[in-house]
């Protein structure tokens, strides 16, 4: 199976409020390698975590997010935004994270990015530094990067 048909299956994944498949919304979090470790241990302490055959399942209250620390969804990133994202952060490490709402990340990002250098990528056209994500969300609450313009 394509790299590209793993991905699909990944975020087409069920989750235990429903018995039907459903996309749900995923962002990915870019990270110096010198603090990556540092993230995905945050992002396993947010919560109860559990691993699974392709996703790792984040509980964190009534939320469930899946979590993929395996830099695979790097391989859907054109070279020119591996050169960029290099020439901003160096080397780095890539986490997906798939959420069923912005306000259930907004929180989970609070908590795991504070300090820390990285970008998050909207997978709506933006590519934003953690410090100015963590700045827009004290500025904008509500701040929805899938409908915000730029």
């Amino acid at each position: 199976m394509a790299k590209d048909e793993n991905l699909l299956l990944d975020v087409l994944t069920p989750w235990p409020s429903n018995k039907e498949t459903t996309v749900r919304p995923t962002i990915v979090l870019l990270s110096p390698l010198d603090g990556h470790r540092e993230l995905t241990a945050r992002l396993h302490r947010a919560g109860r975590s559990t691993a699974g055959p392709v996703l790792d399942r984040l509980e964190r209250g009534e939320h469930v997010f899946g979590v993929d620390v395996s830099n695979d969804v790097l391989d859907e990133f054109e070279a020119e935004e591996i050169t960029g994202i290099s020439a901003r952060l160096g080397e780095f490490g890539a986490v997906l994270l798939e959420y069923p709402d912005v306000p259930s990340v907004r929180d989970l990002l609070r908590e795991v990015i504070h300090g820390m250098s990285g970008l998050l990528d909207t997978n709506h056209g933006q590519l934003l530094e953690f410090a100015d994500v963590l700045d827009r969300f004290r500025r904008d609450p509500l701040w929805d990067w899938r409908t915000a313009t730029r």
